[in-house]
């Protein structure tokens, strides 16, 4: 027996509905459309960070690869899209959050690699 859950706030349904209630619906069309227009932003700090990154790898100072993951990671915390997968697994709300935890996470990580791997 298939779980469905609602794409907007992730309620569990009876039936193969994508949404609990019309208002969830009107808030996920809401929200995709605000999203829709943030995407340039987000493929600018991603590929910002991979730059920064990369570069960091060809000159071997970890720093500076620290500086591009935590740029990553601030692009990720900031606008947390995730994929229609995980929107369907978790509902819209719960899956964002898991995507500025992890946005979170990956700054933390920059961080930690900027300050414990130093190159001599």
């Amino acid at each position: 027996m298939k779980k469905y859950r609602c794409n907007y706030c992730g309620k569990q349904l009876e039936t193969s509905l994508n949404f609990c209630s019309h208002e969830c619906q009107r808030a996920y069309e809401h929200k995709i459309k605000q999203d829709t227009k943030k995407i340039p932003y987000f493929l600018l700090g991603i590929l910002l960070g991979f730059i920064i990154m990369f570069i960091g790898i060809l000159v071997s100072h970890s720093k500076i690869e620290g500086i591009g993951i935590t740029i990553m990671g601030l692009t990720i915390t900031f606008l947390p899209f995730t994929t229609p997968e995980t929107i369907r697994l978790l509902g819209y709300q719960k899956a964002n959050v898991l995507g500025r935890l992890l946005g979170i996470l990956l700054v933390f990580i920059g961080i930690w690699i900027c300050l414990l791997y130093t190159s001599p």
